[in-house]
């Protein structure tokens, strides 16, 4: 009967009907007992049906790894396995294969894509690190992987600006995509200004953005969004943006070449763009230049290295003037500071904190900010004190991130116990009264928090940071020195545990800046100040736009 069904499965198969693939083959019996040729069917289907969610690619990545074991000659089952456990993000099965691979083949892309993935899902950047630029160099015509290395490198306390830069410069050595629509200085009855982005939604640069453009006056501007955000994935911070906007354009089902030659047409007098390197990033267009004058701000708070984006929009405390020379765009500084977060948004009511009495720390910064310095600065802190440290997850897959962040805390205390790990809070005034457990937020470094500091702040929580060596870096400092908290900037990293010791030994002083004393002096301070921000912002544009006519 079973071999009756081969030819039956075949066809299904080829013919794209996945999901009768799956019903047929589950039919046959246990699946554990079918012969191969039905397993390897089974979970190619999961692997390419449209239908399939992570729990899917990880049942294929189990069929795959199940094959591969009996055959270790099958590559291309082992290339499965690793497509299957990136899309799963999950890599129990892949793991041991992928290490064994690499010793024996250290070249393989494939090997070297899994293993940067790997390491990403569970927070080691800087093993990542290494693996995405073996595979960037390996495959120099898969432009968007050195993009991702260079993101990285804002974790990493082994490159300095300069060395950072230097890496930039090499991405900037590739081929620009070619348009057959040439830029034209045509000028506009308004100042045509597109902002660029995949984070059209709930997320963090929505955050910064929606006060500007809902402030921006619109007798000079004419707005447009190049939105890179599946439609799929909209949601209600989508919907409420595209009000402010007068344009809005969906570019992620088009091509470089399409995207580079639409955004041509449009004549676009000022482009923002809010990605740089990050995620959802469309970086050959813009480097390929679709406005006269391109401008990096608010979603990767560093340069970019590449010649044709011409500004970027900092602030005095980020970038210093003896090293200007370490950013390729000309710096454009904001008065005070380069983001500014709604004081009308919901933030809920300041509680008494701590009723168990016990002092805490925490940080609600992403898992793979918490760098391994950061882990021994924090360990430190834990041993000289009978505090506790409440983290949690921004991400949804939060296991193996946990797993792996206490194993390097093990290194270092053995206070495992005195870490509480939240789980990832859906409810937006939920995760913010999450702050009223908090005596004193630490922060994270190399790579500092920006918005998880800002709601820290509105919630009455200071936040202790770490003196920077770069626009990234500095994040923190900048928002401590607009409040006048310089006293929250640690110049090294025993000042950083002195600092967060003197505070657990000293907690009355700390509740006297804490609490509403707190969110009185942010909502007074330039960080919260939507209105005076949005007119700085917008005499930076002015200025840009005067000085190409």
């Amino acid at each position: 009967m079973i071999k009756d069904q081969f030819s039956k499965v075949q066809k299904l198969f080829f013919d794209k009907k996945y999901d009768d693939v799956e019903n047929l083959i589950k039919n046959l019996g246990e699946l554990d007992s079918l012969p191969e040729v039905f397993l390897n069917f089974y979970a190619t289907s999961k692997l390419l049906n449209p239908k399939s969610d992570k729990n899917d690619y990880l049942v294929s990545a189990f069929y795959f790894q199940k094959i591969y074991e009996r055959n270790h000659k099958k590559k291309d089952i082992l290339s499965n396995l690793i497509i299957a456990s990136i899309k799963a993000n999950n890599f129990k099965y892949a793991e041991q294969y992928l290490i064994l691979e690499y010793d024996q083949d250290p070249e393989n892309p494939r090997i070297l894509e899994g293993l940067s993935k790997m390491h990403h899902f569970r927070g080691d950047i800087k093993k990542s690190s290494f693996f995405l630029k073996k595979y960037a160099k390996r495959m120099p015509e898969i432009n968007h992987i050195w993009p991702s290395y260079l993101a990285t490198l804002n974790y990493l306390d082994t490159f300095d600006q300069k060395k950072y830069l230097e890496e930039c410069l090499i991405f900037d050595q590739s081929k620009l995509i070619k348009s057959k629509i040439e830029l034209t200085n045509k000028k506009n009855k308004k100042i045509k200004l597109a902002f660029l982005s995949a984070d059209f939604g709930i997320h963090s640069v929505s955050q910064f953005l929606k006060p500007l453009i809902q402030n921006f006056n619109k007798k000079n501007f004419e707005l447009f969004a190049l939105c890179n955000k599946n439609l799929k994935n909209y949601d209600s911070t989508t919907f409420e943006l595209k009000r402010y906007f007068d344009f809005w354009v969906d570019v992620t089902a088009m091509t470089d070449v399409e995207m580079l030659n639409y955004s041509r047409s449009l004549n676009l007098d000022i482009l923002i763009d809010l990605s740089g390197f990050s995620l959802g990033n469309r970086i050959d267009v813009v480097r390929s230049r679709i406005a006269t004058n391109q401008v990096l701000w608010c979603g990767y708070c560093n340069t970019l290295g590449i010649k044709n984006m011409d500004y970027i929009i900092s602030d005095p405390n980020l970038i210093l003037n003896e090293e200007k020379n370490l950013y390729l765009e000309k710096i454009k500084f904001m008065p005070k500071i380069w983001n500014c977060l709604s004081k009308e948004k919901a933030f809920p009511n300041i509680e008494n904190k701590n009723k168990n009495k016990k002092f805490i720390f925490g940080s609600f910064n992403n898992f793979r900010k918490i760098s391994d310095e950061t882990v021994k600065i924090w360990s430190s802190i834990l041993n000289n004190t009978e505090s506790v440290i409440t983290l949690k997850c921004s991400s949804q897959e939060t296991e193996e991130l946990e797993r792996n962040l206490l194993n390097k805390f093990s290194k270092y205390t053995e206070k495992l116990n005195n870490i509480k790990i939240l789980k990832r809070i859906e409810n937006k005034i939920d995760h913010l009264r999450a702050y009223n457990f908090i005596n004193l937020s630490l922060d994270t470094f190399p790579y500092p928090g920006v918005t998880t500091s800002f709601e820290s702040i509105a919630m009455g929580v200071p936040v202790l940071t770490m003196q920077g060596f770069n626009f990234n870096s500095r994040c923190g400092e900048s928002i401590n020195r607009n409040l006048g908290l310089e006293k929250f900037i640690a110049n090294s990293k025993t000042d950083y545990i002195d600092k967060a010791i003197y505070y657990y030994k000293n907690p009355e002083e700390l509740t006297n800046i804490s609490g509403e004393n707190l969110r009185k002096l942010a909502f007074n301070s330039p960080l919260f100040d939507e209105v005076e921000f949005s007119k700085n912002f917008e005499k930076i544009l002015l200025d840009i736009y005067s000085n190409n006519l």
